[in-house]
């Protein structure tokens, strides 16, 4: 089936996730159990939610636009913060990570395409607001971020650290060669030893530290900003591909400017 002919209902096996029916007894379940994992472990882990032609037509038209893809070279601390002069050299807020990253904009993906179909289809905004617990919820508004590729090619990484934004949409579409593992240690942050937690993680003890195994084709619904976590340094000829799906609890909300231009190179569609 080409990308024409590709709609979002049959991207997605509503057989094993009947998101399309979530009034039903079988799509209410559906939802608890995923609202109730989430609540619990700050991840809903869903495998195989995409059908693997779907996956096969995802991955073909994210390869198309790589080229067009941004990249961040650049050290940061786990809590993406200024580092204060006050503080001790050890202190974790002086510790710098690597990160080496591009992204695909939203502005830059076909109108057309699949991975936009998936994006503006209603059911899995439904779905997703339901995981949450958010009723209602919106379509990120960023002309460059509302949907967007993340791009690991040979060397890439992004190092330890805590997300800004309360909840992150991913789906795993094209594992690497080498590498590029997924690992965490979930819902420290507020904890009394958080930060000695993450001092023992950025020193490499792998205590607590766990790992998500890479398929093509699983969706995950991600607490970032109370799980430390990152991705492994790749290698290899075969790129990571993971498309980020943005949602907000306001219609409008958007990115800064200096976001855009961190990842994207431009702070607007026109450059």
């Amino acid at each position: 089936m080409s990308s024409e002919g590709l709609s979002a209902s049959s991207m997605v096996d509503t057989e094993r996730y009947p998101i399309t029916d979530l009034g039903t007894p079988l799509g209410s379940a559906l939802a608890q159990i995923c609202q109730d994992k989430f609540a619990k472990s700050g991840l809903c882990i869903l495998p195989d939610f995409i059908r693997p032609d779907a996956v096969g037509e995802l991955s073909r038209e994210a390869n198309s636009v790589l080229g067009q893809a941004f990249f961040c070279d650049s050290t940061h601390n786990a809590y993406l913060k200024d580092a204060d002069s006050d503080l001790p050299p050890d202190d974790v807020m002086q510790r710098q990570e690597s990160t080496f990253v591009g992204s695909v904009a939203y502005d830059l993906l076909a109108d057309n395409g699949a991975l936009k179909r998936l994006y503006h289809w209603d059911p899995l905004k439904d779905f997703i607001a339901a995981i949450l617990n958010k009723d209602p919820l919106f379509r990120f508004a960023d002309p460059l971020g509302a949907c967007s590729i993340n791009v690991f090619v040979d060397g890439g990484q992004h190092g330890w650290h805590f997300d800004e934004s309360e909840f992150t949409i991913t789906l795993m579409l094209q594992q690497p060669d080498e590498g590029g593992l997924f690992e965490y240690v979930p819902q420290i942050r507020g904890l009394k030893n958080e930060k000695e937690i993450v001092q023992s993680v950025l020193d490499g003890n792998r205590q607590g530290v766990m790992q998500l195994p890479f398929t093509p084709g699983t969706l995950l619904v991600f607490a970032g900003n109370q799980t430390i976590h990152r991705v492994t340094k790749m290698s290899g000829i075969v790129p990571r591909l993971v498309p980020v799906l943005c949602y907000a609890e306001r219609p409008d909300l958007v990115n800064s400017e200096e976001v855009r231009e961190l990842f994207w190179g431009r702070r607007t569609t026109d450059g």
